[in-house]
């Protein structure tokens, strides 16, 4: 009987991506701020990874670390055509040896080229199903979750834009980083992961 081993454990996100954390701020300089005694200060999260900017690391590292401790070497993700969240997941997989699924809201993409945001996430080794429109509306629903099983196997479900309540914790950083350094913070909101975190 041939003896089954188990395959190589996943690395630690963080140890193997070396995330520059905390993400620095930049003074931005706006003569009607100003004028009006504000101080404008960009958050550049954009420079935490090349491959996994901004939100996209801080939302995707819990999630990456607990499909890791899980021995889930699948993850299946939501997004559209142009979905940030799809680029983040799929330069995630090539880069700590997951096996990615990106479900592509709208089945009639299937069959044109892709553009550049999905030729970059199967270019990193995601496979991209496609899902009609009103289907993907269903997505959480049990019997689409199920069809997707049914289809890839086992995986590692993270919503669409990442946001659940890993990446809250993940997000909850953010927050800390600015403690004391600012009064008010304005974000920009998807999927709303950042926001609650924040």
């Amino acid at each position: 009987m041939e003896r089954v081993t188990d395959p190589a454990p996943l690395p630690d996100p963080a140890a193997a991506l070396r995330p520059r954390l905390p993400s620095p701020l930049q003074e931005v300089t706006e003569e009607p701020f100003a004028r009006r005694g504000v101080r404008l200060l960009l958050k550049r999260d954009d420079l935490i990874h090349s491959a996994l900017p901004g939100n996209k690391w801080r939302k995707l590292e819990p999630n990456l670390r607990a499909a890791s401790a899980a021995g889930e070497r699948t993850l299946l993700t939501f997004g559209g055509a142009w979905s940030n969240h799809l680029r983040a997941t799929a330069a995630a997989g090539r880069l700590l040896g997951f096996a990615t699924i990106g479900v592509v809201r709208g089945d009639e993409l299937a069959g044109a080229p892709l553009n550049d945001s999905l030729a970059r996430c199967a270019a990193d080794g995601m496979r991209l199903h496609f899902l009609d429109r009103a289907r993907y509306r269903r997505k959480t629903d049990p019997d689409v979750l199920a069809a997707l099983h049914d289809r890839f196997g086992a995986f590692r479900l993270i919503p669409e834009g990442g946001s659940n309540s890993l990446a809250a914790q993940g997000c909850a950083e953010l927050g800390r980083e600015l403690r004391g350094v600012a009064d008010t913070a304005a974000v920009a909101c998807g999927t709303g992961g950042t926001l609650a975190g924040l």
